[in-house]
């Protein structure tokens, strides 16, 4: 299979290594001729030097013969527009294109997506703003995500001091939830993943991450040690467009009581006054103790820190939790911070370039992998996947189900229905089977699973 690959930025080069560790013929088609040349030194791929949407550029890197074409630079433009060569010019059977800015997903331009034929679009800006009001739905949550078509959800939550599931033990799990069942997927215990096993005995301060049905979800929340009530009072830093949809988005949903959004710049905070009618805008640096100050952050429950440099989003999350804040979200594109940040006062980290990461390589394996989310402070990736009749985990009894290191088969959905995987039970064609797996091991899954690569 042959791909090219437009843009070697941080989503760019993330797809073309996984791209090649999975043997695909990859051209990486990029304007800086010494990130090419780096990159080219490294994997075991074609480097082009030149604009992806230049035609001869395309027939250099050999698109007559492409099976997909992702485009992924930093212009928006640039990648639309190669997604239109790419069809009309050497009819690329797939084309996706990440399109960073929030106007051209307007359903009044839905046309032009069509005119321009692309088949996948990536839109960071729009699922940001969908997961951190995801998240907000319930209380505390590190990580919530919706599957099986909402019927069920993985969330993430830290286990409090009072929690009736502090000091029991995995296998005492049934006690406390007799009606339920309860898909465990990570318990990470200071920075650390645990192994869960059935005497595994809950502590307070772990985070755990588990799967569970959607309809009776609050006696599950309780049992964690956490209320459902999700009124609150909300502030964002960072009125730029995914600061200005995901204040619409919390308009739209009403689960909060107040929202404040702070913009340092003037003109800009006045055209969200005019578009944001039942939010409090406030123009200012939040950096600023006065504006701090003038924005009440003291009350807030919940602080999201949307600007576009990732140190002030940091300093803003810190400033947020020496005030009381009692969660805070940063918007973090530098990968490096993603490890160094979770101690220092911010609970969620969005991360825009694992987003875009996420969706194109479940397009890329689009098939048996229905869904495939990162979650964030690296904890892994969660995984839903449809178990087809070849696989290997069909048929068998689960206590044979050999999974390798890093990975783990936490719930099977069949029929809408959560299923207990006892010793016995076998996994169906058709079932849902939701994964758990560190970074690095999806080739671990599709080995489980054994199923190829899919296309459309």
């Amino acid at each position: 299979m042959k791909a090219i690959v437009c843009g070697a930025g941080q989503v760019g080069t993330v797809i073309t290594q996984y791209l090649s560790d999975e043997k695909f013929e990859v051209v990486l088609i990029d304007t800086d001729g010494r990130k090419l040349t780096s990159l080219e030194n490294d994997l075991d791929i074609q480097t082009i030097q030149g604009n992806a949407a230049n035609p001869a550029v395309l027939e250099t890197a050999g698109a007559k013969d492409a099976d997909m074409l992702i485009a992924v630079t930093n212009n928006d433009e640039v990648n639309m527009i190669t997604c239109l060569a790419a069809d009309a010019l050497f009819h690329v059977p797939m084309k996706m294109a990440r399109l960073r800015s929030g106007f051209y997903l307007d359903p009044d331009y839905e046309q032009l997506q069509q005119a321009l034929h692309m088949d996948v679009v990536i839109a960071p800006e729009q699922e940001i703003a969908k997961r951190i009001v995801r998240n907000l739905k319930i209380p505390g949550a590190l990580d919530y995500i919706t599957l099986n078509s909402r019927k069920v959800v993985m969330l993430g939550l830290p286990l409090p001091e009072k929690a009736p599931l502090v000091g029991r033990r995995v296998d005492e799990v049934k006690e406390l939830l007799p009606d339920h069942v309860l898909g465990l997927g990570r318990v990470i215990r200071d920075g650390q993943s645990v192994p869960i096993t059935n005497s595994l005995t809950f502590q307070a301060d772990d985070d755990v991450y588990f799967v569970a049905k959607t309809k009776g979800l609050s006696k599950v929340l309780s049992v964690m040690g956490h209320e459902t009530d999700v009124a609150r009072k909300v502030i964002l830093f960072g009125g730029g467009r995914v600061g200005l949809r995901t204040a619409k988005l919390l308009e739209e949903e009403g689960i909060t009581q107040h929202i404040t959004l702070v913009e340092k710049d003037e003109r800009r905070a006045h055209f969200l006054a005019k578009q944001l009618p039942d939010t409090l805008i406030i123009k200012g640096d939040g950096l600023n103790e006065d504006i701090l100050n003038e924005s009440q952050i003291g009350e807030m429950d919940v602080s999201i820190a949307l600007t576009g440099e990732d140190e002030d989003n940091i300093l803003l999350s810190l400033l947020a939790k020496r005030k009381n804040v009692k969660k805070t979200f940063a918007l973090i594109n530098k990968a490096l911070y993603n490890h160094l940040i979770s101690d220092l006062g911010v609970d969620v980290i969005i991360d825009p370039n694992a987003i875009s990461i996420s969706t194109i390589i479940a397009q890329i394996r689009k098939g048996q992998i229905r869904s495939v989310y990162s979650l964030g402070g690296g904890v892994g990736d969660v995984m839903e996947i449809a178990a087809l009749e070849t696989s290997k985990v069909v048929g068998i009894p689960f206590e044979k189900i050999k999974t390798p290191s890093g990975v783990r088969i936490c719930a099977v959905v069949r029929d809408g229905e959560l299923m207990p995987l006892s010793k016995d039970f076998e996994i169906m064609k058709g079932d849902s089977v939701i994964v758990f797996a560190d970074k690095g091991h999806s080739k671990e899954v599709d080995k489980l699973f054994a199923a190829g690569l899919f296309f459309f």
